[in-house]
């Protein structure tokens, strides 16, 4: 049948064809505009076959009364093939009020003008682009002009139903205490938070990251991410049940990448206390050239001197010597001097147990938290840090959430839930 169906649209559209024959290029895009204009066609056809949400006379109400069918009131809607016209049935409620159109939420369709289909696609070009980026792209692969408005509106109300669902899960845990399943058994799971800011409405706002990765039995490269622009609390539970899922009561070594902060170190001690904690090499680094630089100057030999002799005491080991070392020298500082040599010592000494980088080496333990680093702007940085953009909270949050589910590979699970009806 479907030969015979080929067939006859070769020979009803021979001419145009025939037209761009020699022009493979404009042949693929003759062939697609038929496609779409049968498509179109053919998806009007069969929802006006439909009863589209018609279930008799009457149907109870949640008041207790009942609806009575009234009309099929029409609807536009946008697809990816055109606009069609869907009448649906309409009930209402003269006890109440209250009015009822089955078919929009049993269809999956919300009150923006745009099909799941459609809203599918907007979402994610939107993942990676600005949404008059993707208004374009959707007008070239389609030949469909949705607004970036309209774009915008679909992004927010599906990403927010992604929010909803991480929210509810939070809540379920902390009133069940029944951790999601493992869905990985790693060897050795590695689990790193950070945070980088987004410019919204009223200023810069941090958004905390954390990246979860591990080798597979095939020593394929495994990574989810968590992201929110919650409190630290918050996003601790969530990525606690992220590490769930991961396997972090499965694997065999679990390894805590961070920073060293307030917040990180207090995360871990919350949800993550059997795990090593490593203070990021990277960081620590960093901590001391920012002492350096305040001593003897930015970009001066006497700078790389102190800290490559300092540099290399904390990589091998030698927290002690070091810390002996700074406090012998801040002696002969004074001023801002003497507050950066201070600020040094507090800070490798608070984080010592979690800077004997020879001991963590030794067992082949990443070091550096590159991983979830790379994660903030890869995640954040490339869809919300974008030249000029400025978020609104609702926004920002919906689309971060968009883009993790995408990432994270939960894109059809998401979309089952028909998150344009929710």
């Amino acid at each position: 049948m479907i030969k015979e169906i080929i067939e006859q649209l070769a020979e009803s559209f021979k001419d145009d064809f025939q037209l761009v024959q020699q022009d493979f290029g404009a042949l693929e895009q003759t062939v697609q505009e038929k496609v779409w204009l049968l498509g179109l066609g053919l998806i009007q056809r069969l929802v006006d076959a439909q009863p589209n949400g018609y279930q008799g006379s009457s149907t109870s109400c949640p008041c207790g009364g009942s609806m009575r069918f009234l009309q099929h009131r029409s609807r536009n809607v946008h697809t990816t093939f055109g606009w069609i016209k869907i009448k649906r049935a309409y009930y209402h409620c003269n006890d109440c009020g209250s009015s009822l159109v089955p078919y929009d939420r049993r269809s999956g369709l919300g009150p923006e003008h745009i099909s799941p289909g459609l809203a599918k696609v907007c979402c994610l070009l939107a993942v990676d682009d600005s949404f008059e980026a993707v208004c374009g792209k959707v007008q070239q692969f389609f030949g469909q002009r949705v607004c970036d408005d309209s774009i915008q509106q679909v992004v927010h109300r599906v990403g927010k139903v992604a929010l909803q669902q991480q929210d509810k899960e939070r809540q379920r845990f902390l009133a069940d205490k029944q951790t999601p399943h493992a869905q990985a058994n790693p060897k050795r799971l590695y689990i790193s938070p950070d945070g980088t800011t987004v410019r919204e409405d009223d200023g810069w706002h941090e958004a905390k990251l954390g990246c979860i990765w591990w080798e597979d039995e095939r020593f394929d490269a495994n990574k989810r991410y968590v992201g929110c622009f919650e409190d630290s609390e918050t996003f601790g539970w969530d990525l606690w049940l992220e590490g769930c899922r991961c396997g972090v009561r499965e694997a065999q070594e679990v390894v805590y990448l961070g920073d060293g902060a307030g917040w990180v170190r207090t995360e871990h001690e919350r949800h993550f206390s059997k795990a090593v904690f490593i203070v990021d090499w990277y960081h620590a680094s960093q901590h001391i050239w920012d002492c350096g630089k305040v001593l003897f100057g930015e970009g001066t030999d006497a700078t790389k001197r102190w800290v490559e002799h300092r540099r290399g005491l904390l990589w091998d080991g030698w927290t002690r010597r070091l810390l002996n070392d700074l406090r012998k020298q801040h002696q002969k500082y004074h001023g801002d001097k003497r507050k950066a040599m201070e600020a040094l010592y507090h800070y490798i000494s608070i984080n010592e147990q979690q800077m004997r980088y020879d001991v963590f080496r030794t067992k082949g333990y990443d070091i550096g938290s590159g991983a979830v680093e790379a994660g903030c702007r890869h995640v954040v940085g490339k869809r919300l840090k974008q030249s000029g953009m400025i978020w609104s909270r609702a926004g920002s949050s919906a689309t971060l959430a968009l883009r993790i589910t995408w990432l994270n590979k939960r894109w059809g699970q998401l979309w089952s839930q028909k998150p344009l009806a929710a």
